[in-house]
């Protein structure tokens, strides 16, 4: 029986070097990925499973090539930095361990989708059937106010002015293949 195995062990060797050369960050298949996602940053969500089981909390972000988010408070995991010091920060819980909580009930539900004329997306609470209104975007993916224009900006009539000649162009490439050839029979 052991030299049946020894005659396996090269292989499985090979394949597990296969594996471990192939190492990074495990991100979800295509086929798996969540197209619409319905829970945003700002959302308040209930833990499914796990050990933070039946408690509430905000999700601080989402990895959708992942399929998880954060929930503040959340699954901490203990983290000892340079100066030596011990700290708790959250780790990611899979998106179906969690379920958004319905403000007009405060319970989890499950959300439904609807689209405007203008295809804005609409979530609707599958409990109450009323709307989830959208959370309010994080401060760092907020656009910039206008800007007043400076002396060094450009006009936008100075910059959508047409200053390419494409048939100019085209025959001067012309004649420089032309000239350039190595059997020029002209």
């Amino acid at each position: 029986m052991l030299a049946t195995f020894s005659g396996l062990l090269p292989c499985t060797v090979r394949i597990n070097a296969l594996r471990f050369a192939e190492r990074g960050p495990k991100l979800v298949k295509p086929k798996h990925m969540i197209r619409t996602w319905k829970i945003r940053p700002g959302d308040l969500v209930y833990v499914n499973s796990g050990n933070d089981r039946g408690s509430s909390g905000e999700v601080l972000m989402i990895d959708p090539r992942r399929n998880m988010l954060k929930v503040k408070g959340m699954n901490k995991r203990k983290v000892t930095d340079e100066e030596g010091n011990e700290k708790f920060i959250e780790k990611k819980i899979h998106y179906s361990n969690v379920a958004l909580v319905d403000p007009t009930l405060g319970r989890p539900t499950r959300v439904g989708l609807t689209f405007t004329e203008d295809g804005d997306a609409i979530r609707i609470s599958k409990a109450s059937g009323h709307v989830i209104p959208w959370p309010d975007p994080p401060k760092y993916l907020t656009l910039e106010e206008e800007h007043e224009e400076g002396p060094k900006d450009t006009p936008p009539e100075v910059a959508l002015r047409k200053t390419y000649d494409y048939q100019a162009d085209k025959d001067a490439m012309r004649l420089a293949r032309l000239t350039m050839t190595k059997y020029n029979y002209r």
